[in-house]
């Protein structure tokens, strides 16, 4: 009786498993040692667009692998089968499939041996991600259009200052260049490096609350003046505050004046209290402000500029960040000439 139980068991097993495998909604294919279908569900059916008559005894590579991948599935098996070598057996994997009618598509693959011996059989689940891939390649254009129509709305910020305060007209696109060609130099990842570009871009937006008169005014500013110049970090945090930006841009407005050491402005933050994102910006901008003429102050050199950061490196500027401007000027880049071609989203300067 107990034997009986036992044999029943597996006829109930074996009915399952194909019912199972029947009733998938991805393909199941099983192949022999010689890569030759044996087995051919519904879901391959309708996947692979083949009844399973005209597949089955058919080599898999003759089918349903692109010509140009042949070659690499048949070695892969045969080393396989010398070696035993498991490169992909047990392990999901994305590859590129052929459907009866000679269209290429995206699948996902994941191949078991079902048989282990001198002449093993293999079981391979598909599933066709052609929908996914397509929904994420329009999620990145999605993303992609969002990030153009967001610069362009910092350009136009950007350009409405630079209307009111004529002076300082490119400043910010050129710091926006500079302090990205560090972060590049510094091999920071690509959000962060975008977050630089795009906090450079606006990084002054708080003196569109200055009076126009201590802006353009000529000669040595007073006191007062310097007083009302310096609030900008902070004007311009309470305008970018409320907007939320995928990187830290009113901080970024906010700390583009501190130091390392305390001495700067508004909050008097020391080392790593201040953002590594302000920190290559306050050198860029540095940088290009003391190059460029203003109305309270004439243009110093690019090469006394450079001294001056040199000399304030871990005190004022991060020593990293100084090392990599340097390098960057000593290998022939020009401020005056920015090419935006490498910078993101360039295609919209």
């Amino acid at each position: 009786m107990e034997n009986n139980t036992k044999y029943k068991h597996r006829d109930y097993s074996a009915e399952w498993l194909h019912l199972l495998v029947e009733s998938a909604l991805d393909a199941v294919i099983t192949m022999d040692s010689g890569g030759r279908i044996i087995a051919f569900n519904p879901a391959a059916e309708n996947i692979f667009g083949y009844s399973r008559e005209k597949v089955i005894g058919k080599r898999v590579s003759d089918l349903l692998i692109p010509a140009k991948f042949r070659t690499f599935h048949e070695k892969g098996l045969r080393e396989h089968l010398r070696t035993g070598a498991q490169k992909i057996i047990g392990k999901r994997i994305q590859v590129t499939a052929l459907r009866a009618d000679g269209d290429e598509f995206p699948i996902e693959l994941e191949v078991v041996t079902v048989k282990e011996s001198s002449n093993p059989v293999f079981m391979a689940y598909i599933r066709d991600i052609s929908e996914r891939i397509l929904a994420f390649e329009e999620k990145i254009d999605n993303y992609k259009k969002i990030k153009k129509i967001l610069l362009q709305t910092v350009l136009a910020v950007s350009k409405a200052l630079e209307i009111r305060d004529p002076y300082t007209a490119g400043h910010q696109k050129r710091v926006a260049h500079l302090a990205t060609a560090i972060a590049q130099e510094l091999q920071l990842d690509e959000e962060r490096i975008e977050g630089i570009f795009f906090g450079a871009l606006i990084h002054d937006i708080g003196k569109i609350a200055i009076p126009a008169e201590i802006l353009t005014r000529p000669g040595k500013l007073s006191r007062e003046d310097e007083y009302y110049l310096k609030t900008h970090c902070i004007k311009g945090y309470e305008i970018l505050k409320a907007i939320e930006y995928p990187w830290p841009i009113a901080e970024i407005a906010l700390q583009h004046h501190e130091h390392l050491d305390g001495s700067g402005y508004p909050q008097g933050l020391t080392g790593s209290n201040i953002l590594i994102e302000a920190k290559i910006i306050s050198i860029a901008d540095v940088v290009e402000a003391l190059t460029s003429h203003r109305p309270y102050r004439p243009a110093i050199s690019l090469e006394e500029a450079l001294f001056i950061i040199r000399s304030k490196a871990g005190r004022w500027f991060d020593k990293k960040a100084v090392m990599a401007c340097l390098s960057l000027f000593k290998r022939g880049y020009r401020i005056d000439d920015a090419d935006f071609s490498r910078l993101p989203l360039h295609n919209s300067l």
